[in-house]
């Protein structure tokens, strides 16, 4: 997530508020309905966004919209058993077998599985797959995550030929080699961009998807809706349970958790407004609708350390002491607790130690005018249009305006900030978050804060490079132990906190509400929705034939 993510998601407050990595929430497998345990077959699911899709590209995708619909229509070698942060074989017939030296990695390929066009899957598929997130051409927002194989960065400066680390040694062996050991590797192949695309899609798949998934495209009305209906030859029959999820788009979050109360839809895909959390987690009628999520995420501000002013370590540094952390957590209706670092609770690497500069006005100041700005500065400062950014963007304005920096605050469409936050030299400041796609610290480095990862189109969006935190993080992926790891990583937030690329802010929780004709419904800390597992409470007792 993802975002988000995104966020998917992969994702928001809603498809991220976190507290543990592991522990995910309570998995009751039955709707609020009494159906019972025993999945039904058939029937709609209906789901509502406030934003469209950026795109259907595994690779690029990070907005909450296409996050879900990403694990509709693709498989992965490796994917997340139900709410937990465990994986699991899914286009992988086993678990990859790992070279003495933690190099190689030899995956057997699942036999039998198919594209939704009927085209047979191969390693091949996943080698191209691959190698398109390290085409600089893909604009991949994850690359970084894949550089450290065997080729990669030599591939991304010139993207000629093949990425020596990825081998299609059969079509039902891949083989792909590393140039250090990493201990969370497995975790990138179960990542949501490692999605498999059928060999030479890559020029369409934003638009025109073709998956191995459980799920296919039928149609996307921009502005309107988004239809994916039951993949028949789906490799895990019968799963999915219902014949088509329909996502209808434009949806504000407010009138989505109306159209939940009244049964008009099954799901939210955004999450539910801070102003409406307690009447929701108060209210007698929804107790059996209501999961309280746990999901690893931080929420933080970003400074573009290429941009004036805040190419000066001075003027971060101050930035970082006028935040009122505490008052943040009210506006999101204390759905979550104070950060004390960068990484979140129940993640390799995090501490217990406070590294994080509590409110100091006075200090804060000083240091503005030793950096040349005694009157302050403006600014703009970008997040997403929804809930709870519409919430916190007032008070980091009247935070930053109390020690002279004017903000002029702008709340953008998901798939929009994505663009701008992305691009070099666009946005001074961002308001913005990161969920784990697994429970290890080298996931928010890697991707959010990496020389690696400072590139166009990435999610380092203060464009941070500081090679000792990239060595750091490269010790602690090789360490013997978690509790070297977590020495290691100690030592890389306190060297990036030094530098105040970011200002952490808090460390999420969530509740979700689903509709009474939801069975099976469990929220999963990586993705979000898992949308092959839930049936209609009113399908049919018959499975589908096989296709």
């Amino acid at each position: 997530m993802a975002p988000r993510k995104t966020l998917l998601s992969a994702v928001a407050l809603a498809v991220a508020l976190t507290a543990s990595a592991c522990a995910g929430n309570d998995n009751d497998q039955a709707g609020s309905s009494g159906s019972g345990r025993d999945p039904r077959y058939g029937a709609t699911m209906t789901v509502a966004y406030k934003s469209d899709p950026k795109t259907f590209d595994p690779a690029v995708c990070y907005d909450a919209t296409c996050w879900n619909n990403m694990r509709m229509l693709f498989d992965r070698l490796y994917d997340y058993v139900g709410d937990t942060m465990e994986i699991a074989p899914q286009a992988a017939a086993a678990m990859p077998k790992v070279s003495a030296d933690g190099l190689t990695y030899d995956i057997p390929i699942k036999e039998g599985m198919v594209f939704s066009d009927g085209k047979p899957l191969t390693a091949k598929d996943f080698a191209y797959s691959f190698q398109r997130i390290l085409d600089p051409k893909t604009k991949s927002p994850v690359a970084s995550f894949w550089s450290g194989i065997k080729g990669a960065q030599e591939y991304a400066k010139n993207p000629e030929g093949e990425v020596a680390g990825i081998k299609a040694v059969s079509d039902t062996d891949l083989q792909i080699t590393l140039t250090a050991p990493n201990n969370a590797f497995k975790y990138v192949l179960a990542m949501p961009h490692a999605s498999v695309i059928e060999q030479g899609t890559g020029d369409t798949v934003a638009t025109e998807p073709v998956g191995s998934g459980p799920f296919s495209l039928d149609h996307f009305d921009p502005g309107r809706e988004i239809v994916v209906k039951r993949n028949p030859t789906y490799w895990d029959y019968p799963r999915p349970y219902v014949d088509e999820v329909v996502e209808k788009l434009g949806v504000e979050p407010s009138v989505q958790l109306l159209q939940v109360q009244k049964g008009d839809i099954d799901l939210m895909g955004d999450p539910i407004p801070p102003a409406q959390y307690l009447q929701v987690k108060n209210d007698p009628a929804l107790k059996s609708q209501i999961k309280n999520i746990t999901k690893p995420s931080t929420y933080f501000l970003t400074m573009n350390t290429k941009m004036a002013p805040f190419d000066d370590p001075k003027v971060r540094e101050a930035v970082s002491y006028a935040i009122d952390r505490t008052m943040l957590l009210k506006l999101v209706s204390g759905q979550g607790s104070e950060a004390n670092e960068f990484l979140p609770k129940d993640i390799v690497g995090h501490t217990d130690e406070d590294l994080l500069h509590d409110q100091d006005l006075a200090k804060a100041k000083q240091l503005l005018a030793d950096a040349g700005y005694p009157d302050g500065f403006s600014t703009t400062l970008y997040s997403w249009n929804t809930p709870p950014w519409t919430q916190m963007l007032p008070q980091i304005q009247q935070d930053l305006g109390k020690i002279g920096i004017k903000v002029d605050a702008q709340p953008i469409q998901q798939s929009t900030f994505f663009d701008v936050a992305a691009t070099p030299g666009k946005a001074p400041m961002t308001l913005t978050f990161w969920v784990a796609d697994y429970p290890d610290g080298s996931d928010f480095y890697q991707a959010l804060l990496s020389c690696a990862a400072a590139v166009p189109g990435g999610q380092n969006y203060p464009f941070y490079c500081n090679p000792k935190v990239d060595d750091l993080v490269a010790q602690a992926l090789a360490a013997g132990t978690t509790d070297e790891a977590d020495k290691i990583y100690a030592e890389a937030t306190k060297q990036m906190l030094a530098d105040n690329p970011i200002v952490p802010l808090f460390y999420g929780k969530k509740t979700e509400v689903f509709g009474k004709q939801v069975g099976g419904y469990h929220s999963q800390p990586v993705w979000g929705w898992d949308m092959t597992s839930y049936w209609k409470t009113d399908g049919s007792t018959t499975k589908p034939a096989k296709g």
